[in-house]
């Protein structure tokens, strides 16, 4: 527990100084945590409405449809790289301090967490303005988020070990992360009854953007045992990458000291 408390306000000594940094060396600011994804939602609009994407009727106005199904990928997209930036960024004094591998992590899943939230904000406000939900929406669009932001550092911290150790890795895990949403529904609502079609329906972040959609839209949730399974696999998968860090850490830091990657 002494470690556990130690870790913690370590953690959040070095999130104070990394996110407050960050932000005001921009213009914007603060605003950089939702404007990718407010320009991504007006491209495939305006893409939509010139005739260059067609979509199949949607329950909700189409920006709202995307929107919803941008921000949840966001927030998997980035968790996912959360080991990975907390163990890189802080290279420079690992090998220099001992200090709470852990804290480092926590440090980097705090900004996330943070970034989560705002989005998570915004899109509540558009429902109010353009949806059709009830009471349970923030309740579910919460769940939805929670699950996408575990499954993502599951996998990130499952992952982390490789994308340190060998750079070819991570770029590869970047290069899945840039063009991997378009084997979620994001954009669209999987149709037909081909491979991919199935692929994409059945994939883990599909249950969460059809449950926050159908929450929006003030529908009774399609895939209820689905989400539920999704939500389980995600923390059991957050389990093992925790697992995976607490190990593989003295070994990459081990890696650092003799300049390896």
């Amino acid at each position: 527990m002494k470690a556990l408390s130690s870790a913690m306000r370590l953690s959040w000594q070095l999130f104070r100084n990394t996110l407050g940094a960050k932000y005001r060396r921009s213009y914007l600011g603060y605003l950089w945590m939702v404007v990718p994804a407010l320009a991504i939602t007006g491209g495939v609009s305006l893409a939509s409405q010139s005739g260059v994407i067609r979509s199949a009727e949607t329950p909700l106005p189409f920006p709202l449809f995307v929107f919803i199904g941008i921000i949840i990928w966001q927030v998997f997209a980035e968790s996912v790289e959360v080991s990975h930036k907390a163990f890189e960024g802080a290279r420079s004094y690992l090998t220099k301090v001992n200090c709470s591998r852990e804290a480092v992590v926590l440090a980097q899943f705090y900004e996330t967490l943070i970034i989560a939230g705002v989005r998570m904000a915004l899109l509540l406000a558009v429902i109010l303005l353009f949806g059709r939900g009830g009471w349970h929406v923030p309740g579910v669009i919460a769940l939805c988020f929670a699950g996408a932001l575990t499954l993502g550092l599951g996998i990130g911290a499952l992952l982390m070990p490789f994308t340190i150790l060998f750079g070819d890795f991570q770029h590869a895990v970047k290069m899945a992360l840039t063009y991997g949403v378009f084997l979620t529904p994001a954009f669209y609502l999987p149709q037909g009854t081909g491979w991919l079609s199935r692929l994409v329906a059945v994939g883990p972040l599909a249950a969460f953007m059809a449950s926050a959609r159908d929450a929006a839209a003030g529908m009774v949730l399609s895939q209820p045992g689905w989400l539920l399974v999704t939500l389980g696999l995600s923390f059991l998968a957050l389990g093992a990458g925790l697992c995976m860090v607490r190990l593989a850490a003295p070994i990459l830091v081990e890696r650092m000291l003799v300049g390896g990657r």
